[in-house]
């Protein structure tokens, strides 16, 4: 290892080791000097990028991809991002990154870094907006794909809301023994209060179209039953 690799790894594990191996700015400091290490061999040395995976013990495989998050976006273009902030309260995460550099074009993966924001994405679902023909055809091997997939965004969905409510009871709560509002802030409560009521009422609908569901899923397993038993009365009085 030449000097120039050792003294970036050596200030590389002590990052990881203050911040972890998840802080996304370590990762994407990685995956800058896996691209340097290519650029300049004669600096670093032939085979730097294994050396510095031993050295660190991570997979070689795992650092030419934080080197793809690097080639898009520069150290002060990630900061920007992890200073922006989704619904879910949280910035944009790595993960979510290393799938966005498959995006041709800087546009277009802004476009999709927007929509994971405004809309809570998990990695999961950020994988199938991009690869749509690969979830269809994962849909088609499965025997309910459709009700297994709108499971796990139901369970996605109500974390996501299950958190803001708790931000928002922290906010809002504590106000309501104050003052009584102005009346232009009186009638932004009260426009804010009917998108509330009209949210609650899309959900208890969905909800009980949900609970039909799965009522005549259960109504329907004892006339199988039944019918089974019809079945064997029968077998027993041919016998």
């Amino acid at each position: 290892m030449t000097s120039a690799l050792r003294k970036e790894c050596d200030s590389i594990r002590k990052e990881l080791a203050a911040t972890g191996t998840e802080d996304a700015k370590v990762r994407h400091r990685l995956g800058a000097l896996v691209n340097a290490i290519r650029k300049e061999p004669n600096k670093y040395g032939q085979g730097g990028v294994e050396q510095l995976a031993r050295a660190l013990g991570f997979d070689k495989t795992l650092l030419y991809r934080h080197a793809k998050v690097a080639e898009c976006w520069s150290s002060s273009e990630l900061s920007e991002l992890l200073r922006r902030k989704s619904v879910t309260g949280l910035p944009i995460s790595f993960s979510h990154l290393q799938l966005l550099v498959t995006v041709t074009t800087p546009k277009k993966r802004d476009e999709y870094v927007k929509t994971v924001l405004a809309e809570g994405l998990s990695v999961r679902d950020l994988k199938r907006r991009l690869n749509p023909a690969a979830v269809k055809a994962s849909r088609k091997k499965s025997s309910q794909p459709d009700a297994e997939h709108a499971l796990r965004g139901l369970q996605t969905t109500l974390e996501i809301w299950t958190d803001r409510v708790d931000l928002l009871e922290a906010e809002v709560l504590p106000t309501l023994g104050s003052a009584p509002p102005s009346l232009e802030l009186r009638s932004k409560y009260e426009q804010a209060l009917a998108q509330q009521q009209a949210f609650v009422e899309r959900v208890n609908k969905l909800g009980a179209q949900i609970g039909a569901w799965l009522a005549s899923g259960a109504e329907g397993a004892p006339a199988e039953a039944q019918n089974d038993a019809n079945a064997d009365e029968h077998a027993t009085a041919a016998e």
